[in-house]
C-alpha cells in the first residue's frame, strides 16, 4: 500500500470517527434527571395527535393514567365515522378533544401533526390553560412507564421553556427493530449536547412557547419535529434534556422502515441543504458533518466507493470497533454485526432517493420549508451579525465541498481504473 493509499484510509478513518466525536462530550452536559418527588399534582395537558383512522391511538393504557390531562388533537377534516370512534374512546376513558383548521395547499388541507399543534393551540383558553402551562405533546403510539407528574415537576422546577425527552423503541423484537433499538439510544445520549433537537413523538414545553414556535413553524411535514426545537433555540426560549423515558413504536418490516426513513432523510436534506444558512454556526459540527459529509458529499462517497471498494472494508471493521466499545462488552449484541451494512443502506442508497421525496414533499406542501424566525426582540445589530455569520458558515460549508470535490475527481480521473475507463468514452 503507498502513502497516498495510506493517508486516503487514514482520511476515511478519521471521517468515521466524526460520528463519535460528541459522545466524547455528553457527559459534560449532564441532562436534568426527572426524580420521584411528592406534592400537589400540577396542571398541564397530554396532547397526542390523531387523525386518518382512530386505530392509530395506540397509547389508550398510558393516556387513561391521566384521563382528565388529555386532549386528543385533529383536524375538521375527518370523516363522520372517525368523529364518531373519536367520541367513543373519549367518553369511556374521560378524555377531551379538540378540533382544528389547517393550512390549505393545492387545494386540499396540509395535514400532520405539526399544523394540528398549531391550530390546537392558537387559541389557548379553547384549551382551558395559561401559556405557562406545559403540554406533553406526543404521538399516539409512544408512552412512558415513569410517573408524568414528575416529570412535569420537574420541568417547572427546572425553570425551562421547552424539553427533550428521551424516546425509544418499545420492546424491540426483529432483527430491524434491534438495530433501531440502539441508534435510537445513541441519538438520545447526544440529546445531552444538543437538546434543541427535539423529538417528534414527545417533548414538553410551555404553551406560550410552542404557541409562538407553531407561530412560525413552516408546516413541513418531514424535518417538522426538530424545527420545533431549532426555532426555539434562535428565538432564545431556554431548553434542556431532561432524563425520562418514553418509549415508541417502531417499524417492525423493512418496507415500513424504508417508508420512515425516506422522510427522515427528507427531513434531513431540508434542515442541513435547503436551511444550511439557517443558524447553522450555532451548532457547526452538525452543520459540518450533515452538510457537508452527508449530502454534499454524496457523489463523491460514490466514487470513492467504485474506485476504492477497500473502503468498505475499512469502514465495516472501523464500525465494529466503534460500536464495542460504544455498547460494552456486556451490552454487545450479534445482531450488531449489520449495523455497517445499516448505515450504508441508507446514507448511500436511501438518500438519494429521499432527496427526490423532499422535491415531492415540496410539491405537496407549496414550500421549500425555509425555517423563519421571530428575532422582533434580537437588535438591528445583532441581526446583521446573525445575517453574517450565516452567509460566512455557508461559504465555509460550500468550499469545503468544491474543494474536496474536485482534487478527489481530479485523483480518480488519473488513477482510479473506472474512471479511467468512463473518460475513455466521453
Amino acid at each position: 500500500m503507498n502513502t497516498l493509499n495510506g493517508l486516503i484510509l487514514a482520511t476515511i478513518a478519521i471521517t468515521a470517527l466524526l460520528d463519535y466525536v460528541p459522545r466524547a462530550f455528553i457527559w459534560v452536559k449532564q441532562a436534568i434527571s426527572a426524580k420521584t418527588s411528592y406534592g400537589r399534582i400540577p396542571k398541564y395537558l397530554i396532547m397526542p395527535t390523531v387523525y386518518g383512522d382512530i386505530s392509530y391511538l395506540q397509547n389508550i393504557d398510558f393516556l387513561k393514567k391521566y384521563a382528565d390531562k388529555v386532549v386528543i388533537c385533529t383536524s375538521i377534516y375527518e370523516t363522520t365515522d372517525f368523529y364518531r370512534q373519536l367520541r367513543q374512546v373519549c367518553r369511556k376513558y374521560g378524555f377531551r378533544y379538540i378540533r382544528v383548521e389547517l393550512p390549505m395547499a393545492n387545494g386540499q388541507p396540509v395535514k400532520n401533526a405539526y399544523t394540528i399543534y398549531r391550530g390546537a393551540l392558537a387559541n389557548l383558553s379553547r384549551l382551558g390553560v395559561n401559556k405557562k402551562t406545559p403540554c406533553l405533546l406526543i404521538d399516539a403510539d409512544t408512552y412512558s412507564n415513569g410517573n408524568v407528574n414528575n416529570l412535569v415537576r420537574t420541568f417547572k422546577a427546572a425553570n425551562i421553556d421547552i424539553a427533550s425527552l428521551r424516546c425509544e423503541v418499545a420492546n424491540p423484537q426483529t432483527i430491524i427493530e434491534e438495530l433501531q433499538a440502539l441508534e435510537y439510544r445513541l441519538a438520545m445520549d447526544n440529546r445531552r449536547m444538543d437538546p434543541w433537537m427535539t423529538s417528534g413523538a414527545c417533548n414538553l414545553a410551555a404553551a406560550g412557547t410552542l404557541q409562538h414556535v407553531f407561530n412560525n413553524h413552516s408546516n413541513f411535514f418531514a424535518g417538522g419535529d426538530v424545527e420545533i426545537g431549532k426555532l426555539a433555540h434562535v428565538m432564545g426560549y431556554k431548553i434542556k434534556h431532561i432524563d425520562f423515558t418514553f418509549y415508541t413504536a417502531a417499524p417492525d418490516r423493512f418496507r415500513d422502515w424504508y417508508n420512515q426513513r425516506l422522510i427522515w432523510f427528507a427531513g434531513g436534506f431540508r434542515h442541513h441543504v435547503t436551511n444550511m444558512g439557517s443558524f447553522g454556526w450555532y451548532h457547526f459540527f452538525l452543520l459540518f458533518y450533515n452538510s457537508l459529509l452527508i449530502y454534499l458529499l454524496l457523489p463523491l462517497r460514490w466514487i470513492e466507493v467504485v474506485n476504492f471498494p477497500l473502503t468498505l472494508l475499512v469502514l465495516i471493521v472501523l464500525s465494529w470497533i466503534y460500536t464495542a466499545i460504544l455498547v460494552t462488552r456486556r451490552n454487545w449484541k450479534p445482531v450488531y454485526l449489520l449495523l455497517p451494512f445499516y448505515a450504508f443502506f441508507q446514507s448511500m442508497i436511501i438518500l438519494p432517493m429521499a432527496i427526490g421525496r423532499y422535491f415531492n414533499l415540496v410539491k405537496q406542501h407549496r414550500s421549500l420549508g425555509r425555517l423563519k424566525y421571530d428575532l422582533g426582540a434580537v437588535s438591528l445589530s445583532n441581526r446583521i451579525l446573525y445575517k453574517a455569520l450565516n452567509y460566512t458558515s455557508v461559504l465555509a460549508v460550500l468550499y469545503a465541498a468544491i474543494s474536496f470535490t474536485l482534487v478527489r475527481w481530479q485523483y480518480w480521473s488519473q488513477h482510479g481504473h473506472v474512471m479511467k475507463l468512463l473518460f475513455r468514452y466521453v
